[in-house]
């Protein structure tokens, strides 16, 4: 239940974010001062330098474990307490305004806004008390990582000594990666090792992106118009803990099939839209569901969704909101101080002991090389490029492990 409810209420907090922003463009909508709240604050986003997100449970161990029993699925102390602890955070800087930073020409598909090298980027995995589980950093063309083991063992319940030891055999680089130590490279080493894994191919080139056909997007556009005038409703609950409140409804089954619609006309000019439902799934409640956005100096500072709503079960008293804060003029990114610097050859020798030693597929030696019509087929869809799969055979990832990857990522 909650990892289907936080995957559910994620989409639709993101749709009602993307949603209250074409709020600008809709006269009618103008009108209603909760609206014209809301549209102003969506206004904001992108016209700084820098820009954060944190997603977190916002509920203590002992809400958690409530709502478990209320919806019928038990859920353990370590396990609450470590949902309720863990959060993630992404942060995105530039010396000019995000929204004037265009896609990287040539990029592969799926390519994130860190892509143009002018803007640097963090994603960063948290555990109690904030401490960092994961972190991923690309700066100036540079990409860095680490991780922590026995940190992640420690907040899921688990023997840290025990887990630490799986690290005494991964090659050094790695090992030392996941006890903490920042580890950096080019990515551009990464491209150099596409071929390690193929057979023939092009060595790792990127896969166009597919383009939007500018009538198409008009025609999206405008629909989206009218779902924003037809499907919204705005309410103004006034101040909370110093800022404004405001409450954005909507029919959640109608509002799916509404999307799903509009969208669909884009399939023909982007593949992963043709494995979109015509309609909702049964699993979205026929029921209005509602977000709660928070204004502070009138720019959004956070939205929170309770993922109580998608449990029928779930009665009173038994909230579970999912938050997402926002940062807005935050300190840039910047490299780590003191990163071990990896070579094209520390790369490659790290991907051939790891498929070696059956690498991340698991088997019992490296991955069987893909052959040309494989790529061509993981690649089809657009949710990788065959740089990407090239790596994730080279890393002894088989074919079906490679799909299984692209199925959830599109």
């Amino acid at each position: 239940m909650i990892r289907r409810s936080a995957r559910t209420a994620l989409a639709t907090a993101a749709c009602g974010a993307v949603l209250a922003g074409g709020l600008a463009a809709c006269g009618t909508v103008q009108q209603l001062n909760a609206a014209d709240k809301v549209s102003k604050a969506f206004e904001t986003f992108g016209s700084g330098k820098s820009f954060s997100a944190k997603l977190s449970v916002d509920a203590t161990p002992a809400q958690i474990q409530a709502f478990g029993t209320a919806t019928g699925e038990e859920i353990d102390k370590d396990s609450a307490a470590a949902l309720s602890a863990v959060s993630l955070s992404i942060a995105f800087s530039a010396d000019k305004p995000l929204k004037d930073i265009q896609p990287a020409k040539g990029s592969g598909n799926g390519a994130a806004p860190a892509a143009d090298p002018s803007v640097s980027a963090s994603y960063t995995l948290s555990g109690k008390g904030g401490a960092p589980l994961l972190e991923l950093r690309q700066v100036g063309g540079k990409a860095y990582a680490r991780g922590d083991l026995a940190g992640f063992a420690q907040l899921v319940g688990e023997n840290a000594a025990e887990v630490e030891g799986l690290a005494e055999g991964l090659p050094a680089a790695l090992g030392n990666a996941l006890k903490g130590q920042w580890v950096g490279f080019d990515t551009k080493a990464l491209g150099s090792t596409g071929g390690a894994g193929g057979t023939g191919g092009t060595g790792g080139a990127a896969t166009p992106a597919p383009t939007l056909d500018p009538k198409a997007a008009e025609s999206l556009n405008a629909s989206l118009k009218g779902i924003l005038t037809h499907d919204l409703s705005f309410e103004d609950k006034g101040k909370q803990d110093g800022k404004d409140r405001i409450t954005v409804t909507a029919p959640a089954r109608k509002l799916t099939d509404d999307l799903l619609k509009a969208v669909e006309p884009l399939a023909k000019d982007i593949p992963n839209l043709a494995k979109l439902p015509k309609t909702a799934p049964a699993d979205v409640p026929d029921r209005p569901l509602a977000l709660d956005l928070y204004l502070d100096g009138g720019a959004l500072s956070a939205v929170t969704f309770d993922l109580a709503q998608l449990a029928e079960k779930a009665g009173p008293g038994t909230p579970l909101p999912l938050r997402i804060a926002f940062g807005h003029d935050t300190p840039a990114v910047q490299a780590p101080a003191g990163a071990t610097e990896l070579t094209t050859e520390d790369i490659n020798g790290l991907f051939g002991e790891l498929a070696a030693a059956g690498g991340a597929g698991g088997t019992d030696g490296p991955a069987t090389p893909l052959t040309d019509a494989q790529i061509k087929e993981l690649t089809r869809d657009g949710a990788m490029n065959e740089e990407q799969v090239r790596l994730y055979n080279a890393m002894g990832l088989d074919y079906q492990d490679i799909k299984d990857l692209a199925d959830l990522r599109s």
